[in-house]
C-alpha cells in the first residue's frame, strides 16, 4: 500500500561563502562561543555528514545567515576553518551548548 506522506528530500551539500568583506556589504552581526561550549553542527561536505565545532554564526543585514564551522576536510585530525551559508537540508544541530557572545 503506498504511503501519503512525501519522502524526505534528498539531503545536498552545504554552499561555502567567502569571508564577509567591507566593501561588498555592511557588517554583520556576529555570534560566538566559548570553545569548550561551542554548539556542534552537522554539516553535509563532499557527500558525508561531518561534525562541525562553530566557531561564528553571521547574521547580515539582508537576512541570510553564514555559519563559520570547525571541520575535518582532508584529514580526521586536523580542523580547518570554512563558512556555510545556513541551510537545514545541508547541516542541522547536534548540540545546541551554552548561549553565544554577541561582538
Amino acid at each position: 500500500m503506498p504511503s501519503n506522506t512525501p519522502p524526505e528530500p534528498e539531503p545536498h551539500e552545504a554552499t561555502e561563502v567567502p569571508p564577509w568583506d567591507s566593501r561588498r556589504e555592511p557588517e554583520p552581526a556576529v555570534q560566538t562561543w566559548d570553545r569548550l561550549t561551542r554548539p556542534v553542527l552537522a554539516v553535509r561536505v563532499r557527500s558525508r555528514w561531518e561534525r562541525c565545532p562553530i566557531i561564528s554564526v553571521q547574521l547580515y543585514r539582508d537576512g541570510h545567515v553564514a555559519v563559520q564551522v570547525d571541520i575535518h576536510l582532508d584529514s580526521d585530525t586536523v580542523y580547518q576553518a570554512r563558512t556555510y551559508r545556513w541551510d537545514p537540508r545541508a547541516m542541522y544541530i547536534l548540540r545546541r551548548g551554552d548561549p553565544p557572545h554577541e561582538l
